[in-house]
Parts: structure tokens; sequence; C-alpha cells
């Protein structure tokens, strides 16, 4: 019986796909697509009719994603056989071409005769739901808006808050570029963690958990897209539909606490495996938010366990864009309510050697709302 790959399925991405034997393995290769966008990184393909012979994975455009092609080696998709859970596969070897081309190869040997294969675990709202259920009632979620395509733009809340504000506040948003799963899984642990830890009354928390909802189910990377990266939409008017949801529901939240904070999750290349670690306003922002936004990380950074951190956990971008570079949500928190916004980057595989499960992402997210915590109440001890 001859293996085959869908790739139809909520999320999935592959293209170029190819299946042969070679010997005793079956073998697949396949590429990572860009979907129309300028950059491709992210990968879910699901392998079936798999005989008792090894399989290769093949991924053919290394040198073409995100990241050091090089580097690789060090990449550990995950892997999820039917009926079982996601696990870690091995590192990848780094094949070299005769005319200088590189592909990652994976080899694993199925115990079903199907399984999931992807860069990292994925995150989606069926995922949301399962967290939801587990934190008995305390997130209320509602829809705020429509995406592009016209699906159902969605936020949680741990309350409405009141007009005006009393409560301190602070907004998070993760997955404005669609594939960056482990910003899901760190927002995922913040979750969970402050339905046991933070009364709604003392923390008004607002998360847009799918930023770029679309690209989440449609199975985009997400980052540089045509028209217009979400992450670089945040101009006056917004170039986004989603950023014009998201930025009107900051608004409300705004006026119904003590707004304190924007914290917005992503991932970095599928490379890095230094460790979690934050990016600060550009040179180019004005000197008052980024001193803010220097005096938030410096009382969130304590709470965060060292081994998941990168040894440069402040980091202030300088890299090129095909946009205007300040058009972010950083800007606008600032613009807007004077306010620091964080982007914290979180690796899809590996922090300073340790591997990443579902529980370390969670670990950095329940972490990372102690830090918020922290920050937020400076406030109540300045009376701001």
């Amino acid at each position: 019986m001859a293996i085959h790959v869908q790739n139809d399925f909520r999320s999935a991405n592959a293209c170029a796909i190819e299946t042969t034997v070679i010997g005793d393995t079956d073998v697949v290769r396949f590429a990572a697509s860009p979907r129309g966008g300028t950059e491709a990184l992210w990968f879910y393909l699901r392998v079936v009719e798999c005989s008792d012979r090894p399989v290769e994975l093949v991924l053919t455009n290394i040198d073409t994603l995100l990241g050091n092609a090089a580097a690789w080696g060090t990449v550990r998709p995950v892997v999820r056989e039917a009926g079982g859970t996601w696990e870690r596969a091995q590192p990848a070897f780094v094949r070299s071409l005769p005319d200088g081309q590189h592909h990652a190869v994976w080899r694993l040997r199925p115990r079903c005769d199907s399984f999931e294969f992807a860069l990292c675990y994925p995150y989606g709202l069926g995922e949301m739901e399962m967290t939801r259920v587990a934190c008995h009632g305390y997130w209320q979620l509602d829809p705020i808006g429509v995406t592009a395509a016209g699906r159902r733009l969605l936020r949680l809340s741990n309350g409405r808050g009141s007009s005006p504000g009393k409560v301190p506040g602070v907004y998070l948003l993760a997955r404005q570029h669609a594939a960056e799963t482990p910003g899901s899984w760190v927002l995922d642990g913040l979750l969970r963690s402050a339905a046991s830890t933070v009364a709604p009354e003392a923390l008004l928390l607002w998360a847009v958990p799918f930023a770029n909802l679309d690209g989440v189910l449609e199975g985009e990377y997400g980052k540089d897209p045509f028209p217009y990266d979400l992450n670089r939409a945040w101009q006056t008017p917004p170039m986004r539909h989603e950023v014009r949801v998201i930025g009107q529901d900051m608004m409300r939240w705004a006026s119904r606490c003590r707004p304190q904070l924007v914290v917005d999750l992503h991932a970095p290349s599928a490379t890095e495996a230094d460790g979690a670690y934050f990016f600060l306003p550009r040179a180019t922002a004005p000197a008052a938010q980024q001193t803010a936004c220097r005096a938030a990380l410096d009382r969130i950074l304590p709470a965060l366990p060292v081994d998941l951190l990168a040894a440069d956990p402040a980091r202030q971008p300088s890299y090129p864009s095909r946009w205007d570079p300040d058009a972010t949500v950083s800007r606008f928190a600032w613009q807007q309510f004077e306010l620091p916004a964080l982007s914290m980057e979180t690796p899809y595989c590996a922090c300073r050697g340790t591997v990443l499960t579902r529980a370390e992402y969670r670990e950095l997210g329940a972490a990372l709302l102690n830090g918020i915590c922290a920050w937020c109440s400076r406030a109540a001890e300045s009376g701001e």
C-alpha cells in the first residue's frame, strides 16, 4: 500500500510533495509553503497508509526559510501518531546537495498507520476551548468583530471592567504571525495560571488569542505576507481590518480599567534556541516610550526562569522591514495611552539546551503572569 500525504486539514501546510520508496524506507519530500507571502517557515502535514518501513521526511526548502539553513540540525519538530500525543522528533540531519542546496531530514519509525508532523505543537480553537473548560468559567469569550475573511475575531477576558476604570488592566495578544504557536502556548500557561491566582477585581485581563485567525486556520506562516504584515499594519488608518478591530477593542479596554501594559506574544526563526527574549521599541521610538518599556521589563524579567531565558533577554530590533518598522502595536499603545508594550519571542524548539514541551511553554506563561503582576503592583505602590 502506497504511503501518501494529506495537507487539506485545518492549519495544515505542505507543498511540492513527493513520495517514493528507497530501499527499505518510505521517503516523503515536501516544502513549507509561503501561501502567497514573502516568508515561509510553518509546516504541518499528515502521513497516512504507513507500512512497517521507516519513514524519512525531507524538508526541501530550508535555504529560503527564515533563519540559518546550517542550523536546521538543531530543529526538532513534533510528531503525533494516531490516537497518541505530541512528542518531539529527534534532531534533523542537514543534507548538502551537489549544487549547494540543503535539505533537513528526519527519520521516523511509525508505530501506527498514520502520523502528523509539524514544526511545533499546533494550537488552535480546540486547544483554546479546552483551556477555557479547564479554567471553569473564569475566562469569558466574546466576539469583537470579524476577520478579513469574515470569521468571528475572539477575545478572552476575566471581566468586563467598568467605566470609569478603577482596576489595573493588561491587554495581551498572540499570533499576529499566524504560525508562531509558541506564543499561544505561553499565553495558555498564563491563562491557566490566572484562573487560580488572579482575582478579576484585582487585575483585568483581556486577550486576543488569535490576532491573525484567518492565517491560523488556513495554515499560513503569516510573517511579511501580502498585502500587509499584521504586525506592521498599526498605522492610522490601519492597513489590516484585524488591526482596526483589535485597536478598537483596546480603546474599550482602556476606558474600563487603569491600563498598565500590553504584551504581544511571538516566536523567532526555527533555528534560534538560546532562549526567550523581549523586543524593546526601536531606536526611532520616543525616548519616553523606550524608558517606560525598559522599566516594565526590569520588573518582569526577575520572575522568569533563567534557564528558559536568552543570555540577552532585552533586545532592540534593528532588522530591516518591508514596511514602516514603527507601525507596531507597541507604537499604537504609546500613542493612544502612553502605555508600555512588550513583544516576547519564545523559540520553537529549545531554550539553552532544554527541549521545550508544552509544560515548559506553560511554565513560561505562568512566570510571565507573575512578572506582569509585579509590574502592575508598582502602580498601586505609587498610586498611579
